[in-house]
Parts: structure tokens; C-alpha cells; sequence
């Protein structure tokens, strides 16, 4: 099960941020491909997106998100 985090705070003016999905990056260089996920290849990223201001925001997904 992936662990619980913190809500995103939006950088620009502080409002909680909305998660919308998670994407696959595709690593760029040696050091993201040591932290991939196998399963998926590549890194796992959150989008999220602010219902004040409309800035949006990545940050690395963690926990597992397969069996």
C-alpha cells in the first residue's frame, strides 16, 4: 500500500493543492535510471494542481504501485 504524504502546498499562494494523476518520466541520465521503477521503467511522478491560482506542480511518487 503506498504510504500517506503530506498534501502539496502551492509555492505561489499557499493553497492545498489538488492530485490529479500519477505519469512515467523516462530517465535522462544514469543517476534517474538507478531510481526507476522496474515495472514501469522509468520514475513515477505526481501532477498536482492549484484550485486558487492555477499553477501546477510535479513531485516524485513513492510507495509501490504494483504486487
Amino acid at each position: 500500500m503506498p504510504e500517506k504524504r503530506p498534501k502539496l502546498l502551492c509555492p505561489k499562494c499557499g493553497a492545498t493543492m489538488n492530485h490529479h494523476a500519477e505519469k512515467i518520466v523516462f530517465p535522462l541520465n544514469p543517476r534517474e535510471a538507478a531510481r526507476a521503477d522496474p515495472a514501469f521503467g522509468g520514475l513515477v511522478e505526481e501532477f498536482h494542481s492549484c484550485p486558487n491560482c492555477g499553477n501546477s506542480e510535479t513531485r516524485e511518487a513513492t510507495g509501490s504501485f504494483h504486487a
